[in-house]
């Protein structure tokens, strides 16, 4: 019964996330933002409710807080390797041209990086420096998600070279049904995310698992739902910069969603609660993001048999890899 619930309630965070993002990209345009700003801020956020809720839940009514930090770091990994997955399955022919990361994913990426040492720093201390149970860590998180997204709304209005960023568009009146829409299917997102992260505690327990694998697996690629949606659905009106920056601006809202579990684990901080494990997770995205920037700046055009982008085949060759090594530190 608890997997038929899980199952139900990802298939309602799959439909939900997809007519969202639908309604999320059709209010993108009526703002007239760049794509790739839109899908760090307007999509990563509306992408990232899942999460939110899911992890918040765990840590507040499930007092799990390896389910919540699983949830996030496994989430970041299932992000970055849906990104590769899609540059190998886009690519059909070595005669079509790769994508690569523009000026602003890569800020982005930069942002992600700086954001996840700030986890892993947090891991580390394990609850040494905290005011109340508030780790300084998660503070910190949450003041380097505000500046850094001010940076890169600035960096998006100095860019002169893209049309869009110079539209105005301050007076359009959003359509009601717009509205209704949002608001909507943002509502039965946040229900069904609150239902996995529940039943993905009770399946943590009845098969043995435990909440730190289910967490980084099961409850972290369903909580993924909406990001796989839209990524495909961006690649597919051809806009890989908004794929990757919905991708990129999912993750580093997901480092920020956190600090507000930490707020709301009123038992220690919760990076004190992590398992040992949480810290490899949340390095191998940190390893993941590093090499989406190296292979944006350096990586030649090769291929594994003459069609596959060897870039993308590690990263999905890593993120594989975290998975067994998770099911064998269980």
């Amino acid at each position: 019964m608890i997997w038929i619930i899980f199952l139900f309630a990802a298939l309602a965070v799959l439909i939900s996330g997809q007519r969202l993002t639908k309604s999320a990209d059709q209010l993108a345009e009526e703002t007239g933002i760049s794509r790739g700003f839109i899908g760090v801020i307007l999509l990563g956020f509306v992408t990232s409710l899942p999460e939110l809720v899911s992890t918040t839940s765990a840590a507040l009514f499930c007092n799990a807080p390896n389910l919540a930090l699983g949830n996030i770091f496994g989430s970041n990994a299932a992000n970055l390797a849906i990104l590769a997955f899609l540059n190998l399955v886009v690519i059909q022919s070595a005669n079509q041209p790769r994508h690569k990361l523009n000026e602003e994913n890569q800020l982005t990426a930069y942002l992600s990086l700086i954001i996840i040492s700030l986890a892993l720093m947090g891991l580390a201390g394990r609850g040494f420096w905290h005011i109340l149970h508030i780790d300084l860590f998660s503070l910190l998180i949450a003041v380097t998600y505000i500046i850094g997204l001010q940076k890169l709304h600035r960096f998006q209005l100095s860019d002169n070279s893209n049309p869009e960023a110079a539209l105005d568009t301050p007076n359009k009146i959003i359509p009601p049904e717009l509205k209704r829409s949002l608001l909507i299917n943002a509502g039965v997102i946040v229900a069904a995310s609150m239902a996995l992260a529940a039943s993905a505690e009770h399946i943590a327990t009845i098969t043995g698992w435990g909440t730190t694998f289910v967490g980084n697996s099961l409850l972290a690629v369903a909580t993924s739902l909406p990001e796989i949606v839209v990524t495909f659905s961006a690649v597919s009106i051809g806009s890989f910069a908004m794929a990757a920056g919905n991708i990129f601006g999912s993750n580093i809202f997901n480092i920020a969603i956190l600090a507000v579990a930490d707020l709301f684990y009123f038992r220690s901080s919760i990076f004190a609660a992590a398992s040992p494990s949480q810290s490899f997770i949340a390095a191998i995205g940190l390893l993941m993001t590093g090499l989406y920037l190296f292979a944006g700046h350096y990586a030649s055009e090769k291929r594994f048999a003459g069609r596959w982008p060897v870039d993308s085949l590690l990263v999905v060759g890593v993120y594989l890899f975290s998975l067994y090594a998770l099911f064998s530190l269980r």
